[in-house]
C-alpha cells in the first residue's frame, strides 16, 4: 500500500510524537522532585524533631546524596548492560524495561517521600529506608530512561532526531511544574497546617500521576523490531564490549565530562537558591520566622523564571542550530552564555546592586536559564550520537548502557548542588519546624549562612560552566565528516537488521 501524500511517517506521525511526549514525564519528574530532596528533608520531613536532634536531616541529607551518588556510579551500568543484552522482542525490547521501570521508579520516590514516623526516629531504620528506597528509585529510573535509546534507535536524521527531542524538551518542562513549584504549594497549601504532611501528600499525588502518563505514552510508541540486531556479534554484550566502548568511544567521555561539570553550574544554583531566597527576602534574622505568603509568591516567581525558557527552548533550537551548525558548537556556545551570565550575577550581588534591586536576580536568572534549557536538548542529541559512535566503531548497539553513562552526570550534578547547600546548612546547625516553617537552630549563624550560600549562587557556576565551554570547543571531535560517514553506514546496516522482522 502506498504512502498518503501528506501524511507524517513514523517516527514522527502524532501517536509517535504523542508517545515520546509521554514517555518522558515519570523520569523528568523524579529527576526534579529529587532536586528538591535535600529542602524536603531540612524543611518538611520532621527528622529532626523525631531524632530530638537538631541539624541531624541536615546532616543526614548531605551524607546520604553523596553515598548514593557513589551507588549510582555501579548499579546504573549494570542496569544498562541488562537492557542492551536482552534480545529483542516484537513488543519491543526497550518498551518493555520501560513499564517495569516506572512502576519500580514510583514505589522508590514513595518510600523517599512518605517515610513513615517510627522510621524517621531511628537513625539505622531510617538509612535502611532510605537506602532502600533510592536503590528502588534509582534502578526504576535507569531501567525506564528509554527515550534516548528509542530515538537512536527510530531514526538516524539528525532533523528528526531533533524534532522528537524538542518534543521530549517540552515534556520534561512540563512534568518538571510540580516539583518547580513544590515549596509554594506545599506553603500555600499547608500554612493553615502541616507543612510536612502537606509536603508529603503533594510529592506521592504527583509521583503517581507522572508514572501513569508514562506507562500510556510507552503503549502508544511503536518500537523498531530489529530481529538481527548485532547478528555478527553472537550472545549477550560482555566485560569486552564495554571495555571497547570505554576504549573507543572517547566522545562520549568528554561529552560526559563537559556535561557533569557544565549541568553542576545550574545544579549548584538551583540548589542554593530556595534557601537563599527563603533567609535573604522572607525571613526575620532575629526571630527565625518566616514570612510564608512572600516566600511562596517568591518561590513561584523563581519557578517561573526556570520553567518559561524552557517553554522556548524546544521552539529555538532549530533557530540555534542554525546559528551554530553542529551540536557541540550550540552546547560550548551556550556554556559561554551561562557563564557571562552567573559572573553577571555575581558582580551585582558583592555590589551590592542586589540587594537594593531583588528583581534583578530573578531577571538575570531568567536570562541565563535560555541557554541552559538549551544545553538540555543538545545534551540528548550529543549523547544519541555518542551512541552512533560506539555502534559505527564497535559493530553492536549499546545505547543503554552509553545512556546509562551519561546519566550519571546528571545525577552526580544534582547530587553535588544539594551536597554543597548541605554542607553550609550542616556548619551552622541548621534546624526547621516542620509544621511552621520556622528557623528553629542557632539564630546566630543565620547572617554567616546567607553569605555563603550567596557566594556559591552565582561565582562556582559561573567558573563551570566556562570550563565546560573550553571542553566542548577544544576536545569534542566528532567532525562533520565523520559526521556523515557514521549516518550512512548506520543507515545501511539499520536496513539489513529490520529486513528479515519485516519479511
Amino acid at each position: 500500500m502506498g504512502k498518503t501524500k501528506g501524511k507524517k511517517q513514523y517516527p514522527e506521525n502524532f501517536r509517535s510524537l504523542a508517545g515520546f511526549f509521554m514517555t518522558m514525564f515519570a523520569n523528568a519528574f523524579a529527576a526534579t522532585v529529587l532536586g528538591i530532596f535535600m529542602i524536603f528533608l531540612t524543611d518538611y520531613s520532621g527528622i529532626d524533631s523525631a531524632m530530638g536532634k537538631v541539624g541531624y536531616a541536615a546532616g543526614f541529607g548531605t551524607l546520604f546524596l553523596l553515598v548514593t551518588r557513589i551507588i549510582d556510579a555501579v548499579d546504573d551500568p549494570v542496569q544498562g548492560w541488562i537492557v542492551d543484552s536482552a534480545k529483542e522482542q516484537k513488543f519491543g525490547k526497550y518498551r518493555k524495561f520501560g513499564i517495569i521501570g516506572t512502576l519500580v521508579l514510583a514505589v522508590g520516590l514513595i518510600m523517599l517521600f512518605a517515610m513513615p514516623q517510627g522510621v524517621k526516629g531511628n537513625a539505622l531504620l531510617l538509612w535502611v529506608w532510605a537506602v532502600v528506597g533510592y536503590l528502588m528509585f534509582d534502578m526504576g529510573s535507569a531501567l525506564s530512561a528509554i527515550t534516548a535509546p528509542l530515538v537512536q534507535k527510530s531514526t538516524t536524521v539528525p532533523r528528526i532526531r531533533a524534532k522528537i527531542l524538542s518534543v521530549i524538551r517540552m515534556a520534561a518542562v512540563i512534568a518538571a511544574i510540580p516539583s518547580a513549584f513544590f515549596v509554594a504549594i506545599v506553603t500555600a497549601l499547608g500554612k493553615d497546617g502541616n507543612l510536612g504532611k502537606t509536603a508529603t501528600s503533594t510529592a506521592v499525588i504527583f509521583c503517581l500521576i507522572a508514572c501513569a502518563v508514562t506507562i500510556l505514552g510507552i503503549l502508544l510508541l511503536k518500537e523498531p523490531y530489529l530481529e538481527r540486531a548485532n547478528e555478527e556479534k553472537k550472545g549477550a554484550v560482555g566485560a569486552s564490549d564495554i571495555l571497547n566502548l570505554v576504549k573507543k568511544d572517547k566522545p562520549l567521555w568528554i561529552h560526559s565530562l563537559g556535561f557533569l561539570i557544565g549541568n553542576m553550574s545550574y545544579g549548584l544554583a538551583a540548589g542554593v537558591m530556595l534557601y537563599f531566597i527563603k533567609w535573604y527576602f522572607c525571613a526575620d534574622m532575629a526571630t527565625g520566622e518566616v514570612n510564608l505568603a512572600k516566600f511562596a509568591a517568591l518561590s513561584g516567581i523563581y519557578s517561573l523564571t526556570a520553567l518559561i525558557p524552557n517553554f522556548l527552548c524546544p521552539f529555538l533550537t532549530t533557530l540555534v542550530l542554525k546559528i551554530f551548525k553542529t551540536v557541540d558548537r550550540g552546547m560550548s556556545g551556550c556554556m559561554l552564555i551561562m557563564a557571562c551570565g552567573y559572573g553577571v550575577i555575581y558582580v551585582l550581588n558583592v555590589t551590592g546592586i542586589m540587594r537594593a534591586v531583588p528583581a534583578l536576580l530573578f531577571v538575570l536568572f531568567f536570562i541565563v536559564m535560555i541557554p541552559s534549557g538549551m544545553t538540555a536538548i543538545f545534551s540528548t542529541l550529543l549523547t544519541v550520537e555518542c551512541a552512533d559512535y560506539a555502534e559505527y566503531t564497535i559493530g553492536r548497539n549499546m545505547t543503554a548502557i552509553t545512556n546509562s553513562l551519561y546519566g550519571l552526570t546528571q545525577k552526580a550534578a544534582s547530587a553535588i548542588g544539594a551536597a554543597v547547600p548541605g554542607i553550609l546548612l550542616v556548619a551552622v546547625g541548621y534546624s526547621v519546624n516542620e509544621a511552621t516553617g520556622a528557623y528553629t537552630g542557632d539564630l546566630a549563624s543565620l547572617p554567616s549562612m546567607v553569605s555563603g550560600l550567596s557566594l556559591v549562587l552565582a561565582l562556582v557556576p559561573a567558573i563551570m560552566a566556562a570550563a565546560s565551554f573550553l571542553i566542548y570547543k577544544f576536545f569534542y571531535k566528532i567532525t562533520p565528516e565523520v559526521r556523515e560517514e557514521m549516518t550512512k553506514e548506520l543507515e545501511r546496516r539499520h536496513a539489513e537488521q529490520s529486513a528479515e522482522g519485516e519479511a
